[in-house]
């Protein structure tokens, strides 16, 4: 069994508004990302020191146990209150996860500390350069990660990406999970209106 835990405590500076409750289609962001979550989970978790802006979901609701740790806190704060081993992590503002993506990840978990998709970007200066973005808030925790997680806050490490330095992590090459989702949609976040204008177009395709 695993539980989805949703991260929102996002302070949205780019969007001058909660982009979590901004609508898309038929619902809010983070109403998509409920529906998303549920399909592939016995148990969901919303990490928010914003409970009240929240309260209409009926989702049990926890603070940072650690304040002001960004999302490397908020990851630890889930895998702290489920009530089970295993964790799928995503953020407030990813209306597109793809059910089969999530299953995979899930799945392949196994003995690992982590599982973490990665993505290639093509830096605009120079075409021959890859750079590799981990996919932090689509990935799978197990509570082994607790006392890494720990260990690395109280050294002052807040970067998500840099648990694969300290615990077991497996990351999953672009080519794997693309079986499962093969534009990425999963990784689609709502951080500017930009990105709002192009999830509304890809909302009525997908």
């Amino acid at each position: 069994m695993v539980t989805g835990v949703i991260l929102a405590g996002g302070k949205s500076r780019r969007m001058s508004q909660n982009k979590a409750l901004m609508r898309l289609g038929d619902d809010t962001l983070i109403g998509h990302v409920i529906q998303r979550i549920r399909q592939v989970t016995t148990e969901q978790l919303l990490i928010t020191n914003s409970p009240n802006e929240y309260a209409h979901l009926n989702i049990p609701m926890h603070r940072d146990i650690i304040p002001n740790c960004g999302a490397l806190g908020g990851i630890l704060t889930g895998l702290t209150y489920t009530s089970n081993q295993t964790v799928i992590c995503v953020g407030c503002d990813s209306p597109f996860l793809q059910q089969k993506l999530l299953s995979y990840l899930i799945s392949v978990i196994g003995e690992y500390d982590a599982v973490m998709p990665y993505t290639n970007n093509n830096n605009t200066a120079n075409t021959d350069i890859t750079q590799q973005t981990l996919q932090t808030l689509c990935a799978v925790y197990s509570k082994r990660c607790i006392p890494i997680i720990e260990s690395m806050l109280n050294e002052s490490e807040l970067r998500v990406h840099a648990l694969k330095e300290h615990a077991d992590v497996l990351c999953l090459y672009p080519e794997v999970w693309k079986t499962y989702d093969s534009e990425g949609y999963s990784f689609l976040n709502i951080n500017t209106p930009e990105d709002y204008e192009q999830a509304q177009s890809l909302y009525h395709l997908l």
